[in-house]
C-alpha cells in the first residue's frame, strides 16, 4: 500500500484530496493546525497529524514510510496583506517541512499558484515566465517558497514538482459573483468593458493533477507546470453565459474602468505532454457550476 502525507489536508483542497486518495487504496496521513474533521471520523486508512508546521517539526515515525508528500499547507490570497502571516504560513510552514523530508522522501509535490507571475497581461503564459510576483505579500511568499523548494534541492537532492495553479471556478472568485448578481436579478458590472480573459480550472481537474504529479517520473530534479484550463474565455462571454443558464435577465454593464487584474491564461501544453493533464472545456466546467450552484440554491 503507498503511504501519502498531505499538508492543509483539513482545507479547501486538502479535504479533497484526502478522500480521493484514500478512494485510489492509498494510506494516508493527514497534517492540519486543526483537529480531525467531523466528516473524517472513521474513515479507513486515515492517521490525523495536529501540527503547526510552522512552529513544529513532524517526528522520524511520522514520515517513516511515506512515499509522496502533498504540500498544500499555507495562507492564500485572502488572508490579508500581513506579511508576517504569509511569511509564517507559506515559508516557515515549507521549509520545516524540508529539513525534515528533503532527500528522504522519494517524492514531494507542492501546490503553488498563479500569482507567482505577477500581474501580467498575457494570454499564453508558459513556464519560462519570470517569477515576478512582487504585487502583494502572498504572491512574494509563494515565490520564495518555490525558491527554499530549490535550495534543499540543490543541496540535498530529491524529486519535487510544483504545480502552479490559476484561480479555481468553485473559489468565491468573479464567477461567484456573477452567479450571484444573476440569481439576484442584479446588474453585472464588468470592468475592462468586458474583455478580461482569467484562467480558471475546477476543482475536480485540479485533483486530477496533483495525483498526477505523485506519478511523474522524472529523475531528481524539480520541475515546474502551470496547472489551467489554457482557454482565453472574457468576463463578458462568462456572465452573458450565466445569464442564459439561469434564466436571468440581468443587465451586463460594460465599465470603461480598468479591471485590477490584466489577462491572465496559461500554456499548458508542458502538464499535457509531460502529465497526461487534460483540463476539458472551461465553458461547459463553468455551466456545470453555475447549474450545481442554482441547485443548491433552491434545494438547500
Amino acid at each position: 500500500m503507498i503511504i501519502t502525507l498531505v499538508t492543509g489536508a483539513g482545507g479547501f483542497l486538502g479535504t479533497r484530496l484526502v478522500r480521493q486518495l484514500l478512494a485510489g487504496g492509498h494510506e494516508v496521513r493527514g497534517v492540519d493546525r486543526v483537529a480531525l474533521p467531523p466528516s473524517f471520523s472513521g474513515l479507513s486508512g486515515l492517521a490525523w497529524i495536529r501540527r503547526d508546521l510552522s512552529r513544529e517539526r513532524l517526528a522520524a515515525v511520522e514520515l517513516k514510510d511515506v512515499d509522496t508528500i502533498f504540500h498544500l499547507a499555507g495562507a492564500t490570497l485572502g488572508a490579508g496583506d500581513d506579511e508576517c502571516l504569509f511569511c509564517e504560513a507559506n515559508e516557515a510552514t515549507t521549509v520545516g517541512l524540508l529539513k525534515e523530508c528533503a532527500g528522504k522522501v522519494q517524492k514531494f509535490v507542492h501546490v503553488s499558484s498563479q500569482a507567482v507571475y505577477g500581474n501580467i497581461n498575457h494570454l499564453a503564459i508558459t513556464e519560462d515566465f519570470p517569477l515576478a510576483g512582487f504585487d502583494s505579500a502572498y504572491a512574494c511568499s509563494k515565490v520564495n517558497a518555490e525558491n527554499w523548494i530549490r535550495w534543499f534541492q540543490r543541496n540535498r537532492g530529491g524529486r519535487y514538482v510544483v504545480l502552479r495553479f490559476c484561480g479555481f471556478i468553485e473559489g468565491g472568485g468573479i464567477i461567484d459573483y456573477l452567479i450571484d448578481q444573476a440569481l439576484q436579478e442584479k446588474p453585472i458590472e464588468l470592468f475592462s468593458n468586458g474583455q478580461v480573459c482569467r484562467d480558471y480550472l475546477s476543482v475536480t481537474k485540479g485533483l486530477e493533477a496533483i495525483v498526477a504529479a505523485s506519478q511523474y517520473k522524472e529523475e531528481e530534479g524539480l520541475t515546474a507546470f502551470n496547472i489551467g484550463c489554457g482557454q482565453a474565455v472574457s468576463t463578458r462571454v462568462m456572465a452573458e453565459m450565466v445569464c442564459r443558464e439561469t434564466g436571468s435577465t440581468s443587465a451586463v454593464v460594460l465599465v470603461d474602468k480598468a479591471a485590477a487584474r490584466a489577462n491572465f491564461v496559461f500554456d499548458i501544453a508542458k502538464a499535457r505532454k509531460k502529465l497526461g493533464f487534460e483540463p476539458g472545456s472551461l465553458v461547459e466546467a463553468i455551466r456545470f457550476y453555475v447549474r450545481e450552484k442554482i441547485k443548491r440554491s433552491r434545494y438547500g
